[in-house]
């Protein structure tokens, strides 16, 4: 270094020291590769690094038994959006308040929106679908029901944007977020 400083004493022990350390690279799982800078990286050349260093796109999987999305990994889920597939893994039994299968499908939707459910017991139950602004754009009422429940709602006429679905039983309440393009 020209200093007096050095690590070695004289040129020949440094050259027998000096061990060149051959490039090696690593995938950051976001489509770059790098030299750890140690020779211990997952390729041997950038081009190999590169041709395995794919970003995989999150996709989503809804497990219907629980409603919990989660993303295989692989780029290979249902759902493009984690969004999409909450708003479609709504198979999930809401037993406290006497509702079981409950779903909404499709969601999203252009127009038509199905939901269906079971009521275990003999009760009230009313079904509101409201604006973003919480204004009622449809109200059912079902006085002492139990059973099968299946209904199609048009929002054909209504703006695009979100809406909210509220079914009230005699022991809660459920709400899901429907979504209009």
């Amino acid at each position: 270094p020209g200093t007096g400083n050095g690590t070695f004493t004289s040129l020949t022990a440094c050259q027998s020291n000096c061990i060149v350390i051959t490039p090696t690279w690593d995938c950051d799982g976001q489509g770059t590769c790098s030299d750890p800078g140690t020779g211990n990286g997952n390729y041997a050349s950038l081009s190999a690094c590169q041709a395995n260093c794919i970003v995989v796109t999150p996709t989503w999987d809804c497990e219907p038994s629980t409603g919990i999305c989660s993303d295989p990994g692989t780029g290979n889920g249902t759902y493009a959006s984690l969004s999409a597939c909450q708003a479609n893994c709504n198979n999930v039994s809401v037993e406290e308040i006497g509702l079981t299968n409950f779903k909404i499908f499709p969601n999203p939707s252009s127009e038509l929106f199905n939901i269906s459910f079971s009521s275990n017991r003999v009760q009230d139950l009313r079904i509101r679908i409201l604006n973003s602004i919480s204004k009622e754009v449809m109200i059912i009422e079902l006085n002492q029901y139990k059973g099968e429940y299946t209904k199609q709602i048009n929002l054909t006429n209504n703006a695009k944007g979100i809406y909210f679905l509220e079914i009230k039983t005699n022991d809660g309440v459920i709400n899901k977020k429907l979504i209009l393009q």
